[in-house]
């Protein structure tokens, strides 16, 4: 199934088949996230098992990605690691979404039918930070910048001098 994962598939059929879905999905194919990307490459892996539960068609979905982002402190491109499981219930409307239990996350799929990619992007979306920065410890390239010349930037400094000089 090499582009298998961009088509809707039905969602309840598969379940009721008990069908294993592995997928690798480039990252830039990913039309939500593709504008967060810092670089057009990497992949997202995994495997979707569908199953039947308490009447629902559930997706038991694994996703494993290193997600090439920008940090919003040095503007340098960086690696944020997703490893992510959901289970997530598919449902047609958002009258039975409202009846699904809390342990499920939930997706309106109207007729039934979504793709594998769209559950991957959501998964991936739900995954990133709100800001991206390198983590603690990890060479952030604004903290380069900062120690080398050793001075403390104030921009603001001769702002009430300006002040007091005005006409």
């Amino acid at each position: 199934m090499p582009d298998g994962w961009s088509r809707p598939l039905d969602a309840e059929r598969l379940a009721d088949g008990r069908t294993d879905i592995d997928f690798a999905i480039p990252l830039r194919e990913l039309s939500r996230l593709s504008p967060q990307l810092a670089r057009g490459e990497g992949m997202a892996r995994g495997r979707a098992s569908f199953v039947r539960e308490r009447t629902l068609a559930v997706v038991d979905l694994a996703v494993d990605a290193s997600v090439p982002l920008t940090c919003q402190r040095c503007l340098q491109p960086m690696e944020w690691p997703v490893a992510s499981r959901a289970r997530v219930a598919i449902v047609n409307d958002a009258t039975a979404a409202d009846r699904v239990a809390p342990e499920f996350e939930t997706v309106i799929a109207p007729g039934g039918r979504i793709s594998v990619g769209e559950l991957v992007e959501e998964e991936l979306l739900l995954a990133l930070p709100i800001i991206a920065l390198h983590p603690e410890g990890e060479a952030c390239g604004a903290q380069a910048v900062d120690e080398s010349d050793g001075k403390t930037q104030k921009p603001f400094a001769e702002l009430a001098a300006l002040l007091k000089r005005s006409p």
